[in-house]
């Protein structure tokens, strides 16, 4: 698995090109994210901090220090057809845990067993009307 890949800063890191931000001094006092994927053949593409680099072809890992920013990193993969990325929290103690996609299916897929969120049963049609809620007095 590639999980024991994240703990490993000198494996398969991306080549870097250049950038005005990057990972925070905080990061490494708090709490840092990976996100590690495999790739065919070598893409270049934009950090979520700024500036571009180069995927290897094969195992890849990158830094950041914030969750989100893994997560757009993860959308321009998506654009690459790289389905196959992971992304990590890595603590101060160096415990990893997993974050995306927590039960190993991304969230707009179909998973045996996983309940909706936020879903409501019934037809557009038997909502009430917008005004009646708007203007709707309370007389206590």
């Amino acid at each position: 698995m590639l999980q024991k890949d994240v703990s490993n800063p000198t494996t398969d890191f991306i080549k870097f090109e250049g950038s005005t931000g990057g990972l925070l001094r905080s990061a490494y006092i708090e709490e840092m994210y990976a996100i590690i994927w495999q790739s065919k053949e070598p893409f270049f593409f934009e950090l979520p901090t700024g500036g571009t680099a180069q995927m290897n072809s094969g195992k890849n890992v990158s830094y950041f220090a914030r969750k989100e920013q893994c997560l757009a990193l993860g959308t321009q993969l998506r654009g690459f057809k790289i389905l196959n990325y992971k992304i990590f929290r890595i603590y101060p103690s160096r415990d990893i845990s997993l974050l995306h996609p927590f039960d190993g299916v991304f969230p707009e897929k179909v998973n045996q067993g996983r309940l909706p969120v936020g879903k409501i049963d019934g037809s557009i049609g038997g909502n009430p009307e917008p005004s009646t809620l708007k203007f709707k007095t309370n007389n206590n």
